[in-house]
């Protein structure tokens, strides 16, 4: 068996996986706000898999910029600890066993690559989290890029509506959302109660959240003149939202946006498909015999 994890802004996802590629246990655990805190959460976790389970590797979904090789993680993300400490390679040596790190945007496309058919075919994903990340396949290849970034479409640039230059990633997310109704309104919700009010046409939920969808369909239309691809995947937690992904493609088949036919679907596995794909690099890592080296 083994254990996965899927580390988000907000909560650290955890499975277990069997070798018939069911996922047996699943669970998460609340984000930490400082490396220390974060390190012991794995271990605690690891340490109960192991007595638990015949573990033979650990498989990890991340944010930003992941180096498979060494488990380093570069660039930006709301977790700023996991970019100045080789967590994945910490794991590996605490704990003696095989440890294989990959994006978590490149995660859910190996899952797709894995357990669905998506040979010969080229495909872009976009995953929505507290921020947006990734993927690019091309004739059944994932890309990776020469800075290992190819497909991180949240690093897009845009104008907000004050007319400042900042990224998607911070204009086109439901938590971005949120932080504006607190800082703006005070008004505290979650995510999803902010999805509903906004289908409710109430304000000031609608206006913030239609611009959001403006700003994520500005987004794809650029991807799907860029790569042209075959589909686009919406990834990350508000995948299973069947509202979100109906509302996301009507507006993308209105006005300009309409011009890209763009063709979007969610991931196959929801929440699901970062830990699966954390699974299937896992197995691809195992089988070419390679393990975490930082020298």
């Amino acid at each position: 068996m083994y254990l996965l994890f899927d580390i988000g802004g907000s909560a650290t996802k955890v499975a277990i996986i069997n070798e018939d590629e069911k996922i047996i246990k699943k669970t998460s655990i609340k984000s930490k706000s400082n490396l220390k805190d974060f390190l012991i959460s794995l271990e605690k976790t690891t340490q109960k898999a192991i007595e638990k389970f015949d573990i033979k590797g650990i498989g990890i979904s991340s944010p930003g910029t992941v180096d498979e090789n060494t488990g380093n993680v570069g660039g930006i993300s709301a977790l700023e600890y996991i970019h100045k400490y080789n967590f994945a390679y910490h794991l590996q040596e605490k704990f003696n066993l095989p440890v294989a790190i990959e994006n978590d945007a490149n995660c859910s496309a190996l899952c797709e690559m894995h357990f669905s058919n998506l040979k010969d075919k080229n495909v872009a994903f976009v995953v929505i989290g507290s921020g947006i990340g990734g993927a690019i396949i091309n004739n059944g290849v994932l890309q990776k890029g020469r800075k290992l970034e190819s497909g991180e479409f949240g690093y897009m640039l845009l104008k907000n509506n004050k007319g400042e230059y900042t990224n998607l990633s911070k204009l086109a997310t439901l938590p971005n959302v949120r932080n504006r109704l607190i800082e703006e309104y005070g008004i505290e919700k979650t995510t999803y109660e902010i999805l509903d009010l906004y289908f409710e046409n109430e304000s000031p939920y609608y206006d913030l959240v239609n611009e959001m969808f403006q700003y994520l369909c500005m987004g794809i239309y650029n991807i799907s003149y860029v790569i042209d691809p075959d589909e686009i995947y919406i990834g990350g937690g508000i995948s299973q939202s069947e509202k979100f992904i109906n509302e996301l493609v009507m507006k993308m088949n209105e006005g300009i946006f309409k011009e890209s036919k763009a063709i979007i679907k969610p991931v196959t596995y929801y929440n699901d498909n970062n830990l699966l794909g954390a699974y299937v690099n896992l197995i691809i890592k195992l089988k070419e015999g390679k393990k975490l080296c930082i020298q």
